[in-house]
């Protein structure tokens, strides 16, 4: 495999006669992003559905492509700061429940230039058959931060998210507030919708 950065591509095979379609499609998502000003929104399941038809395509794959687009952030001008030199664990513990959701900032991890907040969310139901729907989640602590999905996961009822917040936090964060905005794409009659507004957890 090669390496770009902290990226791992998952072969260093590519065939050189994708070559001109690749840079086509690059030219296309440009436009793409011109067009709706970075606001494309989500195709609805009948656009979704007559695409997949019309040129063989996999369902999953253009949900994840239509997501990813959906969810791309806004370029920051200034330098993306890597954590470095790991200090310590932080125990941050708050929380909130909205609806059938807990919203929960759990820890964090204190590097020497920025610190990586972990957020988890767990859907508070008996049901066996649903599970909580894909979402872009974005984290807003104050003007003076700026924060960074770095990492996510997690099963059908919960999921957790670290963010690279830089500078870095200080050790107390007792009076501080989290602002989570939730962006959710559902395409599953089983899914069960995180709220589109934002979560304050202090």
């Amino acid at each position: 495999m090669i390496k770009y950065g902290s990226f791992d591509a998952p072969t260093d095979y590519y065939c050189e006669h994708l070559t001109g379609i690749d840079e086509q499609i690059c030219e296309l998502l440009a436009k793409r992003k011109e067009l709706s000003n970075n606001k494309p929104g989500f195709p609805g399941m009948e656009l979704i559905n007559a695409w997949c038809e019309r040129y063989a395509l996999n369902k999953p794959m253009l949900l994840s492509l239509f997501g990813i687009m959906y969810n791309e952030p806004i370029p920051v001008l200034q330098e993306q700061i890597e954590p470095d030199e790991f200090l310590r664990f932080v125990p941050i513990l708050k929380s909130v429940q909205l609806d059938d959701f807990f919203y929960a900032v759990t820890y964090m991890k204190q590097y020497k230039n920025a610190s990586v907040v972990s957020v988890e969310i767990e859907l508070d139901s008996i049901e066996e058959n649903v599970r909580i729907g894909h979402a872009g989640l974005e984290l807003f602590i104050s003007p003076d931060y700026q924060c960074r999905p770095s990492r996510g996961g997690g099963d059908n009822k919960g999921m957790q998210h670290s963010f690279i917040v830089t500078p870095s936090l200080p050790d107390d964060v007792t009076n501080m507030e989290f602002k989570l905005t939730v962006r959710p794409h559902n395409y599953h009659p089983k899914v069960v919708a995180l709220a589109k507004s934002p979560v304050t957890i202090k």
